[in-house]
């Protein structure tokens, strides 16, 4: 199966890029297209209002994307929300990676963190993930996952993106948990895999699980 990379336009220090297989599939949005087309990708969509670029570099990306799509800036969903929208209507992948979304302002950060919690992205939430060159977010439903600890990362952390139950951390972590209950959205960080491995499991809600480095 392929992977639906999306490249948002975020100022981002920590950017990092997607690998280039002709399998894959590549969405720009917004001043992220220009990203990718400077970079040597050309990608399958560009979208986005394109508020943020000049008409120069809009042109030099309609010449390198196979399709254009430019929306009113005037509209209900945000960029980085309608490629997403995008994604699942046009390409049947196995993962969806996230790049350019550090950096810039905070309100951007938080509401972009939280768009895999919107109903309509249910079917493709434990398959959407956030990646830079420090930092790594996965989102997980309830029931029993084993986590692999990435090679380049040192820490990891389960943040509840909602009140969560029965949350255990077991082989594999350093620090293990037992069936704890959470009434509110609880951040638990600072982590180690003490093994390739780990397993994680909860009854109900909805967990982000961060792997990161300094």
């Amino acid at each position: 199966m392929s992977t639906i990379h999306i490249m948002l336009g975020s100022p981002d220090e920590q950017r990092a890029w997607p690998p280039k297989k002709q399998q894959d599939h590549y969405i720009g949005v917004d001043r992220g297209a220009f990203y990718l087309t400077e970079n040597g990708y050309s990608p399958d969509l560009a979208l986005g209002d394109f508020d943020s670029i000049s008409e120069m570099e809009k042109q030099k990306i309609k010449e390198h994307v196979g399709t254009f799509i430019e929306v009113d800036p005037d509209k209900e969903d945000t960029d980085a929300e309608l490629s997403l929208v995008y994604a699942m209507k046009q390409f049947d992948s196995e993962k969806v990676i996230v790049y350019g979304w550090s950096g810039g302002r905070l309100d951007h950060l938080m509401s972009i963190l939280m768009i895999p919690l919107q109903p309509r992205f249910h079917n493709i939430q434990e398959k959407i993930e956030f990646v830079n060159q420090t930092n790594s977010i996965k989102y997980y439903q309830p029931g029993v996952h084993k986590v692999v600890k990435e090679q380049n990362k040192t820490y990891c952390s389960v943040i509840g993106m909602t009140p969560v139950k029965h949350l255990s951390l077991g082989q594999g972590f350093k620090y293990q948990l037992d069936g704890a209950d959470y009434d509110y959205p609880a951040a638990l960080i600072s982590n180690e895999f003490v093994a390739a491995t780990a397993n994680l499991s909860f009854k109900s809600g909805i967990i982000a699980f961060v792997q990161s480095r300094d």
